[in-house]
């Protein structure tokens, strides 16, 4: 199945650490299922403190917290440029976790525009920099 929007997670864990091991551990004492990559992570990727991307599930896999690092910003925004690629996603289809499903996630910190605005404060295109312009000038994102 063809992946249509990309959402985004936040773990909550306030660390200067990885995390993607002790997250994996914590999903299957949840029950979480074994993802077709070996992991009980509920997450596709995990944006690790250093900036790290870890996969933990194939894209097409059906399945509150402090600000990222400028490390990991980087990493989401190349991350989130290299599967728009892949699946042409619109911009408008990235989308927080809350936004369809009864959580918090990812947190009191991070606003729904969050991803969206640091993908688009990443890229070189001329037209990525207006949006992202008039994004902020507007609160469109």
């Amino acid at each position: 199945m063809k992946p249509q929007r990309i959402i985004w997670h936040h773990s909550a864990i306030n660390a200067k650490r990885l995390q993607f091991d002790e997250i994996d551990r914590y999903h299957k004492t949840r029950d979480f299922p074994l993802s077709s990559l070996g992991f009980y992570v509920g997450y596709h990727y995990l944006v690790e403190y250093d900036g790290t991307v870890r996969q933990a599930r194939e894209e097409d896999e059906i399945f509150t917290a402090q600000l990222p690092t400028d490390a990991q910003s980087a990493a989401v925004a190349t991350l989130v440029r290299e599967i728009r690629s892949r699946w042409d996603i619109p911009v408008t289809r990235i989308e927080p976790h809350r936004l369809d499903d009864t959580t918090e996630c990812p947190g009191a910190f991070l606003p729904d525009n969050w991803l969206i605005k640091t993908y688009l404060s990443k890229e070189k295109g001329w037209l990525f920099k207006i949006f992202y312009l008039i994004g902020v000038q507007l609160r469109m994102f």
